[in-house]
């Protein structure tokens, strides 16, 4: 052999050789990597489970609470609770962290929506207006409480106020004419299993403003949003039957006659309120004046939706933004005592979570929920 060639054999071996060390000290670090991954995992684990047993069962029992019926209500992490309690302990927070039942029907007489402003009417000449025979002054439509605070925006017959709690931050919206309030769905069937993410859904019926709807099926977590869980009532159409096993079977909606109702109903016990527009979920929080009875806490810290609707007939929508560094979230009591200072003579919950978003006017008022955004959805109440 010459010696050219086996100064490049020697070259090709030191080559394959050096080629070897690196491949070999790939994997050391790869495996190196890869274990102090693992390592910081666990540890992530074991001081999340030291934080999970500390807050679930540690010397407050109200902040056991608290976390249990919190995480109790999102749809990722309903199994953590049961890391630390039994399915008996489980049940025994929500009983006695929740809203009574409604006793009795929604009175819709407490509702009286004043009758459309007429035009005004030419100025007649004195000779006619002296032998016209002077019309009756019809009585002024009942007027409920407001708060005192002042509104961001107060356009077209829509008011939005901007709210705080010790725990939230959000928005309540006014709309003075009940009947501009409907439900819009995603589409005219449900056979698709994709939704509409809200600003979709208003932009498909040219809505002014929009908050999320009612209940609808998530398997698996996805926010896919296209089937509902419940009633659901669009223009007098029924477009979806309740499901007797869904635990959402509280009906949300209006009459014919613009008045929002609400109850445990099953679809033929619904027909007879005559239902232009209506969702399913809940609970109920204010009916017929009152509010709910709240046992504990009531219920977790969480984004909020609740619709509700004043003596004179302004419908109030009510959203909440949650899991946020400014904003946790809120309570069923928070909802009741926001409802009841705009002047609420029935309200009802909304599905929340991060399908509560409020949109006006071609963008969104309120921020999503952090990391997960605005969900894909079946229904909506719009405002047109």
């Amino acid at each position: 052999m010459s010696e050219k060639k086996k100064q490049a054999a020697r070259r090709s071996s030191a080559e394959r050789k050096a080629q070897r060390r690196r491949k070999r000290m790939i994997k050391r670090v790869a495996w190196r990597a890869g274990l102090s991954l693992l390592t910081l995992l666990a540890l992530v684990l074991v001081a999340a489970l030291v934080a999970g047993n500390i807050g679930f069962r540690g010397p407050s029992q109200t902040m056991g609470d608290l976390l249990t019926v919190s995480m109790l209500e999102t749809s990722a992490l309903k199994f953590v609770p049961r890391i630390y309690y039994s399915k008996e302990k489980v049940d025994q927070i929500v009983e006695r962290n929740s809203l009574g039942e409604m006793e009795d029907e929604i009175n819709t007489s407490l509702i009286v929506i004043a009758p459309p402003t007429p035009e005004p009417t030419p100025t007649p000449d004195p000779a006619s207006a002296a032998e016209a025979v002077p019309e009756e002054t019809p009585a002024p439509a009942v007027t409920a409480p407001i708060t005192s605070m002042k509104p961001i925006t107060d356009e077209d017959g829509i008011q939005i106020y901007e709210v705080k709690g010790s725990t939230y931050h959000g928005y309540m919206t006014v709309v003075q004419d009940p009947s501009r309030v409907t439900v819009g769905t995603c589409r005219d069937n449900f056979s698709s299993a994709q939704g509409l993410v809200l600003h979709e859904l208003a932009k498909r019926y040219d809505a002014v403003a929009a908050i999320n709807g009612g209940a609808f099926e998530d398997t698996g977590g996805g926010g896919n949003g296209g089937q509902p869980g419940g009633i659901v009532v669009s223009e007098g159409q029924l477009k979806h039957k309740a499901n007797p096993d869904s635990s959402h079977n509280l009906v949300i909606g209006f009459t014919e006659d613009d008045i929002l109702v609400f109850g445990k109903w099953t679809t033929e016990e619904a027909y007879k309120w005559k239902l232009r527009d209506a969702v399913s979920f809940g609970p109920a929080l204010v009916y017929n004046g009152e509010p709910l009875e709240a046992k504990g806490i009531s219920s977790g810290l969480n984004p909020r939706s609740a619709i509700g609707q004043r003596a004179d007939g302004s419908v109030l929508m009510l959203i909440i933004e949650g899991r946020q560094a400014n904003s946790l979230g809120a309570t069923y009591s928070d909802l009741i005592e926001l409802m009841l200072d705009f002047g609420a003579v029935n309200a009802a919950n909304l599905d929340g979570g991060s399908s509560s978003m409020l949109y006006y006017k071609g963008e969104y008022v309120t921020n999503g929920v952090v990391l997960t955004g605005s969900r894909k959805l079946p229904t909506a109440f719009i405002v047109r």
